[in-house]
């Protein structure tokens, strides 16, 4: 393989960063997915020619920049699916930014699936409903990390060091004086290549106190951040591995299906929040939160 200067590395894991980003909120500020990913749009946020960005893009990946922005929506799309069973097609398309119900079709079929109802989880039927409580979470600044990754690695010290551990020191030598809120992460799942143990996994500290004006728009790197908005979220407390979380999900989907007053927002990615750790903490006292974003 051609080796890839550290300096175009950086810039590359920059793009990708974006968009992830771009396709878990369907685009970034006031610019709509396509526009947020277009080539011109992330050679120009990399300082690379697109003639440069494209050909090291592939180089790194393996596929090129229009192949691989389809594949990150297609799954963004394939996890609501998989999650939401009852939720049509079109209020999807809406969500990863299509205005014709028709593009979710196109877009599916063009990553491999030709019928939408095989993503989707038998969510069990709960006779009770799991406690939960509500909570607002006020602005906050997301530092990130992403990675593709084998799931099982996650609970490992090496991984914790890499991602959180990173993260903290870095802002710890950026902004001394950020008030840290928690620990976070999502998972992304690769569902339409069938690969269930592997994904993208999201490693997030939440701080609060820092100026966005301080912030450098684009940073390039293994660090990223984007900030969260205000919300009101509907938050589920699960206790043991993490490996019986895909269960525990279940439960909380079953239980949400019960309550009226609780309407998901599928817009917004459902977050984990992490509080304790398994490099000092026994599996079956791990402490978990699963954030769900609802309607106000």
């Amino acid at each position: 393989m051609k080796h890839i200067p550290d300096d175009i590395l950086n810039k590359l894991k920059a793009v990708m960063r974006r968009i992830e980003v771009a396709a878990a909120f369907d685009g970034i500020g006031n610019e709509d997915f396509n526009t947020a990913t277009s080539v011109t749009k992330l050679a120009a946020i990399s300082g690379m020619s697109e003639r440069s960005l494209r050909d090291y893009f592939k180089l790194y990946t393996h596929h090129s920049l229009v192949r691989y922005t389809s594949a990150r929506r297609a799954e963004y799309a394939a996890r609501i699916f998989r999650l939401f069973p009852g939720i049509s097609a079109s209020e999807v398309a809406r969500t990863v930014g299509f205005i014709c119900p028709n593009g979710i079709y196109r877009l599916m079929r063009s990553n491999g699936i030709d019928r939408i109802a095989s993503l989707h989880d038998d969510i069990p039927v709960r006779t009770d409903i799991l406690p939960y409580r509500k909570e607002g979470l006020t602005d906050c600044v997301m530092f990130y990390r992403q990675e593709e990754t084998i799931y099982k690695v996650c609970s490992e010290k090496k991984f914790e060091e890499e991602n959180w551990d990173a993260i903290e020191k870095y802002v710890e030598s950026k902004f001394p004086d950020a008030k840290l809120k928690g620990y976070v992460g999502f998972a992304i799942d690769r569902y339409i290549v069938n690969d269930p143990e592997s994904g993208l996994f999201i490693s997030g500290i939440l701080y609060q106190g820092i100026p966005v004006i301080k912030l450098n728009i684009d940073m390039t790197g293994d660090i990223g951040w984007r900030t969260i908005h205000e919300r009101t979220y509907a938050i589920f407390k699960y206790q043991g591995s993490y490996d019986n979380l895909d269960s525990f999900y279940r439960e909380v989907y079953s239980s949400i299906q019960q309550i009226k007053d609780l309407k998901i927002d599928i817009s917004i990615p459902i977050m984990e929040k992490y509080l304790n750790s398994p490099t000092d903490t026994p599996e079956e006292e791990l402490i978990t939160e699963i954030w769900v974003p609802i309607m106000d």
